[in-house]
């Protein structure tokens, strides 16, 4: 018998546009979510999982909170009537992401839209309670998860990833354990400095990890079986936010996975990658002009700001003066001259502060 499961990546449900979007940013997520749903529906989906960030902030609207209650009606018990385009066919599980919360703080939960939602039961919190799918009296599949917090993606955060830790009454081994996560986990190091876990070093007694947070996926990957089996899904984010060349470049998608029981191993479990056909091209919805603006007004700022270096600390205290001066040369727009007067008084503000210190 074999049990199939849709995830999909972060939401970051809002009300107002990103400024990279070209496009109307909710109407676009929510043709998204129905898709995701008819998926569903297709495939015969026991549940959809979304790793964490329903929403954008915890701060969003009333109004944008009932608009995604209406849209992707999660309620199991009755329909829910109004503007909803389309029902979700199975329920939604979630954990709450570093978005969903104030501060990073689980206990804000039942004062955000996501406890909101779970509260009402449009959701199902994994953080609460697991999720069982039943294959036979004598074996389930279960899927639990760990919300971000502030020990995750540091060493005081590595058993969140292990759902024994969590939930101690997962001790029968005919289990197939699904644990979702909201953490930036990676196939490799980054090329900067930021907070991360890779992949390698997950010590986990779950058969598959979900995770969301990193929208592009793993780095290098959407699905990644480890060398002992187990498997690492992150599909990427539903949304997009930016227009940085990952966002414009990757594909919107979600991953179905299935389990089944084996003759061999007892389970076994595949995955694939579903594009989503609602979700446009990138450059066709995003922008990158306000990055290409602000990129040049940084440049025009700093050659302003060494100009005003190269007149000499002798002529320090009329900044104003020598300010106007190079503005009017360089023709520079008055927004430039004000963010150059800010950063010259908090520079030496600081400079100030040390000589009396």
């Amino acid at each position: 018998m074999k049990t199939n499961f849709i995830i999909c990546g972060d939401l970051h449900y809002r009300g107002a546009n990103p400024r990279a979007r070209l496009d109307d940013y909710k109407t676009a997520l929510n043709k998204k979510l129905h898709e995701v749903f008819s998926i569903a529906a297709r495939y015969n989906a026991k549940a959809i999982i979304c790793p964490g960030d329903i929403f954008d902030s915890p701060s969003v609207a009333l109004g944008t909170i009932a608009e995604l209650g209406l849209n992707i009606a999660l309620t199991l018990k009755a329909k829910i009537l109004g503007n909803s385009l389309q029902e979700s066919p199975c329920p939604i599980l979630t954990v709450p992401g570093n978005h969903d919360l104030w501060g990073h703080n689980p206990a804000s939960k039942p004062r955000t839209p996501y406890g909101f939602l779970a509260m009402l039961g449009y959701v199902w919190d994994l953080t609460e309670e697991p999720f069982e799918a039943g294959i036979n009296p004598y074996a389930d599949i279960i899927i639990t998860g760990h919300g971000f917090n502030v020990e995750t993606d540091t060493p005081l955060g590595k058993e969140q990833f292990d759902p024994a830790t969590q939930f101690v009454q997962l001790e029968d081994s005919n289990d197939f354990r699904i644990h979702v996560v909201h953490a930036n986990l990676m196939d490799h190091s980054p090329s900067f400095d930021m907070r991360h876990t890779l992949i390698s070093q997950v010590e986990t007694t779950a058969n598959v990890i979900v995770s969301g947070h990193l929208h592009t996926g793993f780095g290098n990957s959407y699905i990644y079986r480890r060398d002992d089996g187990v498997l690492f899904i992150n599909p990427g984010a539903l949304c997009r936010l930016s227009a940085h060349h990952a966002e414009m470049e990757r594909t919107v998608q979600v991953a179905l996975i299935t389990v089944h029981e084996g003759k061999e191993n007892g389970w076994e479990c595949e995955a694939e990658l579903i594009p989503l056909k609602s979700a446009a091209p990138g450059h066709e919805v995003l922008s990158r002009a306000h990055l290409e603006a602000e990129a040049e007004r940084e440049e025009r700022l700093e050659k302003f700001l060494n100009l005003l270096t190269s007149e000499g600390e002798s002529k320090f205290l009329e900044v104003r003066d020598i300010l106007e001066d190079i503005a009017a040369r360089e023709e520079l727009p008055q927004e430039v001259q004000r963010e150059a007067l800010r950063r010259v008084a908090v520079a030496r503000e600081a400079l100030e502060a040390g000589v009396q210190g």
